[in-house]
């Protein structure tokens, strides 16, 4: 953003409102002639999902060599979540949270890593890169749940296919194909703290050519003090069927969001005096974020064994935000970043049938160029005044790859790929040259699995893999004097052994058991105010879950998780990680009844974490119960949805200072959301 680029106005509801109506009325009138979809009840039967991001292409779930979780249109939909963070927080291996209480400042955590100001897991969006190049963090307010036809979740380093970033794991968020026949869908809810949502979509067939529009606006007060929330997303997709071996998808999506105050951590006796407060000065605090990316897909049958598939994909993204560092807004600064990502993933599959069994090998690279720019000023009560900072980092990655699966016999496979990723970090500061350098740093991550099927949709499976993760922009550069050039890139090995079992058409279950030991793991020190690489940690596991189908309309889940998130050096050495939970367990139902109406039940038991690195002191346990209830009848539907049913006062996550203050994020009390629903 050029440093004299005005602020963008506050998007108004009443905007919002009018684009939506006109919206929906031009789909209305295209779609006079729209035919109706009958609605098909679950059987009673469990289906085994289709996985794609565990081996870049179809692959049924009892045939990889990793836990991985399928979640699909039907249990998003079931489940009442506001946003994909909302939707993950049930599984095993996953922990999140939300400050916002609203879903609009969510983090996510798999496997022991705690996701403060940076992750270590790769999302997704249909194949596209999503962490943000200063910090790898998503916004995932602005991947929204409705446009959504499932989720993959792969846990466990996927780096021998995905690269840097993808060490606990990869979350691949698939996108809604354009519907066989016209069909349009018009959402409205309303919720705590003045929370407003207004969704539209259509979607549908012309000759040869699928098309999906969508049109997203929210705003909310937020639970939080000055953590009002206003944003809207714009999407659209045109799939172009040549003919049955060959597909070109174009895919296009704008979003905007203007917030106040991130919802910083309060003290012990700040929330116990108002768990809604704000930190003192966050009244001056502002942020306006704008993101756009576009995507070309090109899939083709060469021949029945031979499928060649190129993407090009352009992200970017655009962020003004005045950040009050004291109590006054006279320590205001101006923060304006800047992100363009330009990405080429080409790949190559081939199916060949050896000695009468059938064999898969994937093989590409990923290429990629992400650049950041970054000016910061101080703005003493948002006026802008001196310059504090004005630097560009340009990270370029590639990554060739190749994967493959040999059945040496009908129930036993082996599972084997290697990358060799390069990655060069070029850091350009604009008013001190002398701080201006390169870093490369390269890795070769390989990945050794076998999968036994012992009977139908049943295997155990082993897997070795290893997995490296650079350190993020602004740990190495941009996080002023608290960055440190001298990172070096962390570094992976994982073992896993793991047993999926159907029991029988009504029920089936995993077992997982998983053991990583990380050397360089990057740490920020509060005692000498700096990243550094801590030493060496250890991640080790058990991730289990049952589901059941007892009859027609009912389903039902528990699953869950152990995780053993410890130091194995230095003077902490076998202590605990900070903000992990130890323990965590769910358990669900849904009911889905013949004359329309729906139940959903959920509860989720999160253990005790440490607050410090010196296991002293506890965050406590907690259980919260998440309920909607729905109602259909023709083309309409109502729904409620009550989070935190029974108004547990809990926080989501904590830390302590050297100083022995306790500081807490607290997480809000029930929250009411009820909506109705349209469909042409």
């Amino acid at each position: 953003m050029p440093s004299g680029k005005e602020p963008r106005g506050r998007i108004k509801m009443g905007k919002k409102i009018l684009i939506l109506t006109g919206t929906l009325i031009l789909i209305m009138t295209g779609n006079l002639r729209a035919e109706e979809k009958q609605n098909d009840k679950a059987k009673v039967v469990i289906l085994e999902p289709i996985t794609i991001t565990a081996a870049k292409m179809e692959r049924k779930l009892s045939e990889v060599s990793s836990n991985v979780t399928v979640i699909s249109e039907k249990e998003i939909e079931a489940s009442g979540a506001r946003s994909v963070t909302d939707l993950l927080k049930d599984m095993e291996g996953i922990y999140t949270y939300d400050s916002s209480g609203v879903g609009t400042s969510g983090r996510v955590n798999m496997r022991g890593f705690w996701g403060g100001m940076s992750t270590h897991h790769l999302v997704l969006l249909d194949g596209i890169p999503q962490n943000k190049g200063k910090d790898k963090l998503v916004d995932w307010d602005l991947l929204p749940l409705d446009n959504v036809k499932r989720i993959e979740v792969v846990r466990g380093p996927a780096s021998a296919l995905y690269g840097d970033n993808a060490m606990s794991g990869v979350i691949n968020i698939i996108t809604k194909d354009p519907s066989d026949v016209p069909e349009t869908t018009a959402t409205v809810s309303y919720g705590n703290y003045n929370t407003q949502n207004y969704r539209v979509f259509t979607s549908g067939i012309v000759q040869k050519i699928g098309y999906y529009l969508g049109v997203i606006a929210k705003s909310t007060d937020g639970f939080r003090k000055y953590c009002d929330y206003e944003g809207i997303h714009v999407n659209g997709k045109l799939d172009f069927y040549f003919d049955e071996t060959q597909a070109l998808k174009l895919a296009a999506n704008y979003r905007e969001k203007e917030n106040g105050a991130y919802p910083w951590a309060l003290t012990e006796a700040q929330t116990h005096d108002d768990r809604r407060q704000a930190r003192p000065g966050s009244e001056n605090d502002k942020n306006e974020t704008g993101k756009i990316d576009i995507s070309v897909d090109y899939d083709k049958e060469i021949t029945e064994i031979v499928e060649v598939v190129g993407t090009f994909y352009y992200r970017y993204g655009d962020n003004e935000s005045f950040y009050t560092r004291s109590s006054t807004g006279a320590s205001t600064r101006e923060q304006l970043g800047e992100e363009n990502a330009y990405g080429l993933p080409l790949r190559l599959n081939v199916t060949p049938e050896i000695f009468g069994k059938e064999h898969s090998f994937v093989t590409g690279v990923d290429l990629e160029r992400n650049s950041f720019n970054y000016k910061e000023y101080n703005a003493p009560y948002q006026q802008r005044s001196t310059i504090r900072s004005d630097y560009g980092v340009t990270k370029d990655t590639t990554g060739p790859y190749v994967h493959g699966e040999i059945a040496l016999m009908e129930a036993l496979k082996i599972i084997t790929g290697a990358r060799y990723d390069m990655v060069e970090f070029d850091f350009t500061d604009h008013r001190n040259s002398s701080n201006s350098e390169k870093k490369k740093m390269s890795k070769i991550t390989p990945k050794y699995g076998v999968v036994y099927t012992y009977q139908e949709d049943s295997n155990i499976y082993g897997s070795y893999a290893k997995a490296f993760r650079t350190p993020s922009m602004g740990q190495m550069f941009t996080y002023g004097s608290v960055s440190n050039p001298d990172l070096d890139p962390e570094e992976a090995e994982n073992y896993e052994a793991g047993i999926r079992h159907r029991f029988n058409d009504y029920l089936k279950g995993n077992f997982s058991i998983y053991w990583m030991d990380l050397d360089n793991e990057i740490w920020y020190n509060s005692d000498v105010r700096i990243y550094e690489n801590y030493g060496k940690t250890s991640h080790n596991g058990i991730e289990t879950g049952l589901w059941l189908k007892l009859f027609k309309g009912f389903s039902s889940f528990a699953n869950y998780t152990y995780t053993e998130a410890k130091n194995e050096s230095g003077e902490y050495k076998n202590n605990y990680l900070t903000n992990i939970p130890v323990h965590k367990g769910s358990l669900g139902f849904d009911l889905e009844t013949d004359f329309g109406l729906d139940l959903n039940l959920v509860l989720t038991r999160v253990g005790s974490v440490y607050l410090d690195s010196t296991n002293d002191d506890k965050i406590p346990a907690y259980t919260v119960a998440d309920a909607k209830v729905s109602y259909k009848w023709d083309r309409w539907s109502i729904f409620l949805t009550v989070e935190n049913l029974f108004d547990e006062k809990y926080n989501s996550y904590g830390y302590k200072t050297s100083s022995g203050v306790r500081y807490f994020n607290p997480a809000p009390g029930r929250v009411f959301t009820f909506g109705a629903e349209v469909k042409f």
